[in-house]
């Protein structure tokens, strides 16, 4: 799931036309608050830290290649002010960069080590409505209603479901408030669903299936859904949720599919008997896979709730 934008207007040193200079895109501090996180603060005695991503290059709206890149804070061994960039492997869209064309960035919400970078040049249809957009601003968020979630936010968002995980298992939590912002919510599901990728092996808790991407090495295609979603009161600790592959996800919050007293997936007679089911029909009366740690095994409170507000009678 990939986050909203933020963007650069290309300095003539971010292009390929540019000699003499340190290769790469510099990353403004103001937009790299959106960019993944590194892993670890400059000092002395590393002079340089950087992580390893993979990045999928669009112009004018065309995929052109996939590459492994570097992003680094850097201080070229302290002899220079600390800057970040974006480094490697860039030169399929470098090089069709001139100064001024338009740089969008965007991160995967799902995994750190992937971002999409989509180079839109001056001579493109769509500059004119994206430059619009940018006004007279180098760099920023593109589209400021739909801010994309901050680094902060992210490890913000970590500490809360490790607190949840801390305390007692619950089935609903506070009301949210409806001044909680998009941001926030994106960072928190990110944070949850992490929690249940681990707790039950990166696989569907009803299929027993993951899927996994060899490059780079992530796992797609899984969801952290909740029991008693969000917008019923439904709490963030993680025995609230499921690890569901995408349309088991899809299902279950449909009433499709959900789970019994003892434990065993209930697919009802209407759901089963209807053409095109026969893959969810399958899986009816099947032990569901519990997470790791006890406490945090998805509580009968919360499947009631499912059986009794959602599933299909």
């Amino acid at each position: 799931m990939l986050d909203s934008f933020v963007f650069k207007k290309l300095s003539h040193n971010d292009t390929g036309k540019a000699r003499g200079h340190q290769g790469g895109i510099v990353i403004p501090r103001d937009i790299a608050k959106f960019f993944p996180a590194l892993p670890s603060v400059l000092s002395g005695e590393s002079p340089t830290v950087d992580a390893r991503l993979t990045a999928d290059l669009f112009v004018d709206g065309s995929r052109i290649a996939t590459v492994g890149t570097r992003y680094q804070h850097q201080t070229w061994g302290g002899t220079r002010p600390a800057e970040r960039r974006l480094t490697d492997n860039l030169g399929p869209l470098r090089n069709l960069a001139s100064q001024d064309d338009i740089l969008l960035f965007s991160k995967d919400l799902e995994d750190d080590r992937l971002i999409r970078l989509h180079l839109v040049r001056k001579t493109s249809a769509e500059y004119g409505h994206v430059s619009a957009m940018t006004g007279t601003r180098r760099w920023g968020v593109l589209d400021l209603q739909q801010r994309p979630v901050s680094v902060e936010e992210t490890e913000d968002a970590k500490r809360y479901i490790n607190d949840q995980m801390a305390g007692p298992p619950t089935a609903f939590g506070p009301t949210r408030a409806l001044t909680e912002s998009t941001t926030l919510r994106k960072a928190r599901d990110r944070a949850f669903r992490a929690a249940l990728l681990w707790e039950y092996g990166s696989l569907c808790a009803f299929t027993d299936r993951g899927y996994t991407s060899p490059v780079p090495p992530r796992i797609v295609g899984l969801d952290g859904a909740h029991i008693v979603p969000v917008e019923a009161s439904g709490s963030d600790h993680p025995a609230n949720g499921l690890l569901l592959a995408k349309d088991i996800h899809w299902a279950f919050d449909r009433g499709l599919v959900g789970v019994s007293e003892n434990r065993e997936i209930i697919v009802p007679d209407p759901v089963r008997k209807q053409n095109g089911n026969e893959f969810l029909g399958g899986l009816h009366g099947k032990p569901i896979r519990e997470a790791r740690s006890p406490h945090l095994r998805v509580l009968e409170e919360a499947l009631a709730w499912h059986r009794n507000e959602v599933l299909v009678s």
